[in-house]
């Protein structure tokens, strides 16, 4: 059985929720795929590592990841 991909990554969307879960902001969308921690600076700038990969979804995922040697830092200034 063929599975057809998914649609295309359009990039990570992130908003601000404040402590009543309600939105204070509108959607950022950022090019990046984020996995992992996010860290607040002291300035509110929010920053993660992230592998610079570009996964395929033309054909079934078979378990196999993408491969890198590099990491990068991104940073998201309110």
């Amino acid at each position: 059985m063929r599975r057809k991909p998914l649609g295309t990554f359009t990039g990570t969307h992130l908003r601000l929720v404040d402590w009543n879960g309600r939105f204070a902001s509108a959607d950022k969308v950022v090019s990046a795929r984020i996995t992992g921690d996010i860290a607040v600076l002291k300035d509110a700038t929010l920053t993660w590592a992230y592998a610079p990969v570009t996964p395929s979804y033309a054909t079934p995922l078979t378990g196999a990841s993408p491969t890198t040697t590099s990491l990068r830092i991104a940073r998201l200034k309110p």
